[in-house]
């Protein structure tokens, strides 16, 4: 006889607070209506885990000792049960009665355990994302520790291969991670492109979860590797890689890696570190002979400078990355370093030097019929000669900037009031 793993309670107050805290009462408001305290049926969490029990089941009242398989004309038999099994607890859990839908699927998970580890794996993940789908937090602790128990005693590279996509399945960050780290362990020497894949894996979990700090010592051991690989490339050694897999992951590479790693080092602070990676991305472009991408790298290097107050560094990436922007005829790269050189200049109080660019700006902003840009650089332009009070000049600027704003039909009124206070200066 199966062993109930639920146990019959009376709920009032009580239900309400299990449900606060994630457990999945579907019929709930219905029985509340027939009376204050109704029999259910609620997952015991002080009781052992249901999925590492080695009871019998009707279905297979002799199972094999712990570790053993049914043979083929066993599993053939039991099969069409078991599926039998899932289909049922399919229809309750539809039916809105979730406590007979997990009882069912505990009877299925137990037994698929004599089919073979991959065969549990798969059942187990597949019930697994049934648990978090609804909210039935308890039983998806129950699944991830069956699964645990599979990583610790198997060290087949196909076993923990399907492990690791179970636990990203059930969200157990820590045991994928694990079983990453056994596949390194065991198998990593055996295939860099293999070493690379599992090591990809690893930085994306911990990116995923926004633990930059752990992201950032994967990516960099990644990058090992990866330079690795591009070493091997330069003299002819590499092996050819393996068909990509569809994991829901991106094909792992140098540029994706580098890129991942400036953007976790700027959430972290880490700006030099960041500065030192986007330069890192800026040669390998330049290898590629591919200029598009370096004027936004070379103006986030220089907006890194800028943050950590070292103005002059900032200036010459912003002139790099006009340079770059103008000679691949990237206009609005271009226009944004030019802006941004010419407020540095502003903020030091070189105010001639800032007008010059602006007007560099200006002609730049021309050549792509940037109207918009073009309005905001007379509007920086009126901002230096009215602090310097030339009038005249700060006039002529902010009149063309609204000669733009009407076309625009945008911030006229900001101009008009612009415009009237100079001329009452003037005055």
């Amino acid at each position: 006889m199966v062993r109930p793993i639920f146990k019959s309670i009376k709920i009032s107050a009580i239900a309400l607070m299990l449900v606060a805290v994630g457990f999945h009462f579907p019929t709930l408001s219905a029985a509340q209506n027939q009376s204050e305290e109704v029999d259910l049926g609620v997952l015991d969490p002080f009781a052992p885990n249901p999925l590492l029990s080695q009871e019998a089941d009707p279905l297979l009242p002799n199972p094999p000792t712990d570790g053993n398989i049914l043979s083929e004309s066993q599993q053939e038999t039991l099969a069409p049960e078991l599926d039998r099994l899932n289909a049922e607890a399919t229809t309750l859990l539809a039916a809105g009665n979730a406590i007979a839908a997990f009882e069912l699927w505990t009877r299925e998970l137990r037994l698929r355990r004599y089919f073979g580890p991959l065969e549990e794996i798969a059942a187990l993940e597949r019930v697994g994302l049934i648990s978090w789908e609804n909210g039935q937090r308890l039983y998806l602790e129950f699944i991830t520790d069956r699964l645990h128990q599979i990583l610790l005693n198997s060290p087949d590279q196909t076993i923990l291969e399907a492990l690791v996509n179970a636990f990203q399945t059930v969200r157990a960050k820590d045991y994928g991670i694990q079983a990453y780290q056994r596949l390194l362990e065991i198998y990593a020497e055996d295939n860099i492109w293999q070493k690379e894949g599992w090591l990809n894996a690893i930085a994306l979990i911990y990116l995923n979860w926004l633990d930059y700090p752990q992201a950032a010592a994967a990516y960099r051991e990644l990058l090992i590797t990866q330079q690795q690989i591009e070493n091997l490339r330069q003299r002819g050694e590499l092996p050819p890689p393996p068909p990509p897999i569809e994991n829901g992951n991106p094909p792992p590479s140098l540029l994706q890696s580098l890129r991942n790693l400036s953007f976790i080092y700027e959430q972290m602070g880490e700006l030099l570190e960041a500065i030192a990676t986007r330069e890192r991305l800026v040669e390998y472009h330049l290898r590629q002979s591919n200029l598009v991408p370096i004027a936004d790298q070379k103006i986030a290097i220089a907006t890194n400078h800028e943050q950590l107050g070292q103005f002059q560094q900032a200036g010459e990436a912003y002139q790099q990355a006009y340079q770059f922007a103008i000679n691949i005829q990237q206009f609005e790269n271009a226009s944004i370093a030019l802006a941004r050189l010419a407020k540095l200049y502003v903020d030091q109080n070189q105010t001639q030097t800032a007008l010059e660019l602006y007007q560099a700006q200006l002609l730049v902003n021309q050549r792509s019929f940037n109207f918009f840009a073009m309005m905001n650089t007379y509007d920086n332009i009126g901002e230096i000669h009215r602090q310097k009070q030339a009038y005249s000049q700060a006039l002529q600027a902010f009149q063309r900037a609204l000669q733009l704003a009407q076309q625009l039909q945008h911030k006229e009124d900001y101009f008009l009031a612009k415009i009237d206070e100079i001329n009452r200066q003037i005055r």
